[in-house]
């Protein structure tokens, strides 16, 4: 089934604010809706917003119920996620395909909410957006491209230097992806991501190297990186006592002979001012060890 475009974000639109995995801070949320309300939106939290039970955002009942009001009210034009942590999977045998396939909204989020976004990327085909969330990135202020992206604007190209290639060469296809760590929890399930004739990008923040490598191992082994065209590689904070040279040379290390193009530096993941990915959209990567390269995108990513 190809890819389907969600309709692009309108000014003054109503943005639906859900919480579907870890419990949300009172005063990041308020100055999440702030940033929101400041730029002509008006923002709709979901009904658990404010609850919390243990690490997460309520009941698994609670949250997917949450959620599943914004998708089915016609009134709510695109749903962002007030924050990551854990517990999105947890929801996803509580969801209805069908009524994403009938309420095809922009989504919006990114850490944990990888699984929901794959999930919907398996049941529906709608192009989802890996970037900032309410409660974290909007709440703090920083300067952010959801905006642009999500009304319709073009979506700049992103260039490599040749320091950040790690196996040259070319790849299309769509971009998939999220946080590594997610990435592989899903292997095995129905949500699990398929590489096949795609463009895999990946993240992920305070993890060893030893993790990472075993996170990918994963990956690797359960098929999910077969037929794969290329790799963007995104923030990857280091783990404990780590730094970041050290995680660079482990990847230069696990992927410069990749058959496949393979590149590191992508400002998307857990950043201040991550770049907003549109996940399912076709992309194209071209990169040189010498020359550097691009990661481009030819299509807007709303309709």
């Amino acid at each position: 089934m190809s890819a389907v475009l969600p309709p692009r974000l309108r000014p003054g639109a109503r943005i639906g604010v859900a919480a579907v995995s870890g419990p949300v801070d009172p005063g990041r949320l308020d100055a999440g809706l702030r940033s929101l309300e400041a730029r002509g939106y008006r923002p709709a939290p979901a009904g658990n917003i404010a609850e919390k039970r243990g690490f997460l955002a309520g009941s698994d009942e609670s949250r997917a119920a949450g959620y599943r009001r914004l998708v089915a009210d016609p009134g709510i034009e695109a749903i962002f996620f007030a924050r990551g942590g854990y517990g999105s999977s947890r929801i996803l045998s509580l969801l209805d395909p069908a009524e994403i396939a009938a309420n095809p909204k922009i989504h919006m989020g990114g850490s944990d909410l990888t699984a929901l976004l794959a999930w919907i990327a398996r049941t529906a085909s709608l192009v989802t957006f890996h970037g900032p969330m309410v409660a974290v990135e909007m709440a703090r202020g920083d300067r952010l491209d959801w905006e642009e992206v999500l009304t319709g604007g073009s979506i700049a190209a992103h260039a490599f230097e040749p320091g950040d290639v790690i196996a040259s060469g070319r790849g299309e296809g769509p971009l998939i992806g999220g946080c590594l760590s997610l990435l592989a929890s899903l292997a095995g399930t129905p949500e699990s991501v398929s590489g096949r004739g795609a463009i895999l990008f990946w993240e992920d923040v305070v993890e060893e190297r030893y993790k990472i490598d075993r996170l990918l191992t994963q990956l690797e082994r359960s098929g999910t990186l077969e037929g794969l065209q290329g790799m963007v590689i995104g923030s990857v904070v280091p783990g404990r006592g780590e730094s970041a040279e050290a995680v660079q040379e482990y990847l230069r290390d696990r992927f410069g002979d990749a058959s496949f193009p393979v590149a590191m530096g992508l400002p998307a993941g857990h950043l201040a001012s991550p770049r907003t990915l549109p996940l399912g959209l076709p992309v194209a990567l071209r990169v040189d060890s010498e020359r550097g390269g691009t990661l481009t995108f030819p299509k807007t990513a709303v309709r």
